[in-house]
């Protein structure tokens, strides 16, 4: 870039979004969207895991089942409530807001983490890392363009 006065290096707003933003707004609001669904049933339809682990018959479902009740139902309500605060912040970064990036960001964290609490012995699997932090580090590029 030149030096030519009044060029704001720093700030690149130019009240239109990219189109990097764009398709990265609509990958987040599809999987946070889509994921914020699949919490909210599974919360509200906890009590029939037991029933449904016994029932299949196949046992990586029962294992799989077995594993989630572990979790317990705040499992899945913290969840939806992390999948609402990144949809916000999806839906911020949208409109080219800043403060969505801040939303996006403590959402995300917050999913990487909560597992953490409450499932013993959880090893935060590295796939999840490594996309997270690449959604992340994708939006922050991309915060030059917001306001």
């Amino acid at each position: 870039m030149s030096d030519e006065p009044g060029l704001n290096r720093s700030s690149l707003y130019t009240g239109k979004r990219p189109p990097s933003l764009t398709l990265l707004c609509i990958m987040s609001f599809i999987g946070s969207g889509a994921s914020l669904i699949s919490s909210v049933v599974v919360a509200l339809a906890f009590s029939m895991l037991p029933a449904l682990a016994q029932q299949s018959p196949l046992p990586q479902a029962k294992e799989m089942i077995e594993f989630v009740l572990m979790g317990g139902r705040l499992f899945f309500v913290l969840m939806s409530i992390w999948y609402i605060l990144s949809f916000i912040g999806v839906y911020f970064m949208w409109k080219l807001r800043k403060t969505g990036f801040h939303f996006y960001t403590t959402g995300q964290l917050l999913m990487l983490i909560t597992p953490l609490f409450l499932f013993p012995n959880y090893q935060l699997p590295l796939s999840n890392l490594l996309l997270t932090g690449s959604f992340i580090l994708a939006y922050g590029l991309n915060m030059r363009f917001m306001r």
